[in-house]
Order: C-alpha cells, then sequence, then structure tokens
C-alpha cells in the first residue's frame, strides 16, 4: 500500500514537471539578446563590479523597488551601472513609469542613464 501511494505520488510529480517545463516565458526573444555576445548591450555580465558602481547600483534598485505606484514590470526592469552610467532595460507599464524610473536612477547616484525602457502592450 506504502509504495502504491509513493509511486502515485512521483507519477503525479513528474506529470507536473513536464507541465511545467512545456511553458515558455513570454520574454524569450529579449533573453536572447541579451545573449548576444556581438552586441554593446549593457548586461550584469560586462558591468564593472567596483564598490561605487555597486552601491549607485543597490542604491537606484532600492528606490525603484521601493516605489509602491510603480507595476511589478517596473520593478523587475534590468539595471546595470558601469562606471558610473546606469543603464536602465526592460518593459515598464506607462511612458510616466519610463520617466519615473530614468529620474530615480538620476537622483540616487547615477552620472548619467541611457534608459532602454520600453512600454509593453496592454494585456
Amino acid at each position: 500500500m506504502k509504495n502504491r501511494l509513493y509511486a502515485l505520488i512521483l507519477a503525479a510529480s513528474l506529470g507536473l514537471s513536464s507541465l511545467v517545463a512545456a511553458q515558455q516565458p513570454d520574454n524569450t526573444k529579449k533573453n536572447k539578446r541579451d545573449q548576444d555576445t556581438g552586441a554593446q548591450q549593457s548586461t550584469p555580465q560586462n558591468a564593472t563590479a567596483t564598490k561605487e558602481d555597486l552601491e549607485t547600483l543597490r542604491k537606484i534598485r532600492r528606490a525603484v523597488t521601493s516605489e509602491n505606484s510603480l507595476s511589478t514590470y517596473a520593478h523587475n526592469v534590468k539595471i546595470t551601472v558601469k562606471n558610473g552610467e546606469a543603464t536602465l532595460r526592460g518593459p515598464v507599464r506607462s511612458s510616466e513609469e519610463k520617466s519615473r524610473i530614468e529620474e530615480l536612477a538620476k537622483t540616487n547616484g547615477a552620472t548619467s542613464v541611457v534608459n532602454e525602457l520600453e512600454i509593453a502592450p496592454p494585456k
């Protein structure tokens, strides 16, 4: 009886894991863009790791995530800092969010900001 129960649990978990593995995230194309080694894009892999840049990144990220008026999209934008310059990438819900995140980056230590944020289409 116990073995049958274990077998049933195992079969159910395998079935669920195959369903989860079959789902593709909706940002697959965007992530492939980040993996293009020929592109001159700002990604965490090519950002500097100086103490100052990491502190600036921390301040900007904290400011963005603590801003309750921003959407979940905005809270999850990609932020990189290299030599004081912050690069913002990813989808946001509106032009107001795009401007607000840029403003937060400027007021939290970025010497300049490259705003590559995109307004996501409505659901």
